[in-house]
């Protein structure tokens, strides 16, 4: 079966968990009238939701915040399918992109909080996992945000059949939530991901800096790459990104 499908956009990340921020959509500006659109309550919706490959990446990072206590650094990742439903195999990593309009300007970040839900983990400690819970930036343009959120399949123990929900929050108030269901894939399609999920790079293993919670670390350089090519030509980012579970 193929799954690749069109693409050749580039984004920013913080995201085992994943994430990123940029703008535009049409959306109406004070340039263009009127700021009364602001009275408009906050807004967001879920787009891009798919399974997706890594292309390469930093290496694996310590991160207290996440599901397991790992994260992926620099991650850049291409779309391969649009769906809600997830193979679990190692090297799957599942996304979605967010979207919050009816946001002013100024500050130019906010702070938003990503919850997790999944079916419970149980790490190589022994201790059970159910999720994470931790805040990010999102940079506000053109009275929006849009970034991407998700999580890697890295290592055997993560691989969990059930319901995974994604919950993005603004100011106490859920703005989305995105249901990916995993199941254990057939020989078939196994043989077929296996080749299509390989990175082409990842390196080092590193521990993420306790002092330095605006680092770059915060700000992980994700790239998407979507198009009828199934080896595309990437481009290059000059955003940091990392991934967390």
């Amino acid at each position: 079966m193929k799954y690749l499908i069109p693409i050749v956009f580039v984004f920013a990340l913080n995201g085992c968990d994943n994430q990123t921020v940029k703008s535009k959509d049409g959306i109406t500006t004070a340039a263009e009238g009127t700021e009364s659109y602001l009275d408009e309550p906050v807004k967001g919706i879920a787009n891009q939701r798919g399974l997706y490959r890594l292309l390469r990446s930093g290496g694996i990072v310590d991160d207290p915040n996440t599901s397991t206590g790992k994260a992926v650094a620099s991650p850049v990742i291409q779309l391969i399918k649009s769906t809600e439903q997830i193979p679990l195999i190692r090297g799957a990593q599942m996304y979605l992109q967010y979207r919050i309009w009816y946001l002013p300007d100024q500050p130019v970040l906010i702070n938003l909080r990503r919850v997790l839900k999944h079916p419970e983990m149980t790490l190589p400690d022994g201790t059970v996992s159910t999720g994470s819970d931790f805040s990010i930036k999102a940079m506000v343009s053109v009275n929006q945000a849009i970034g991407y959120t998700g999580y890697g399949f890295d290592e055997e123990y993560e691989l969990v059949e059930g319901d995974w929900i994604f919950e993005i929050w603004h100011e106490n108030e859920k703005l989305i939530e995105q249901k990916f269901t995993t199941y254990w894939p057939d020989q078939e399609e196994t043989a077929e991901l296996k080749l299509l999920l390989v990175p082409e790079e990842r390196v080092g293993v590193s521990t993420l800096p306790g002092d330095a919670p605006d680092s770059n670390y915060d700000w992980p350089r994700v790239q998407l790459n979507v198009g009828d090519d199934p080896n595309p030509k990437t481009a290059e980012s000059s955003d940091e990104t990392s991934k967390q579970p």
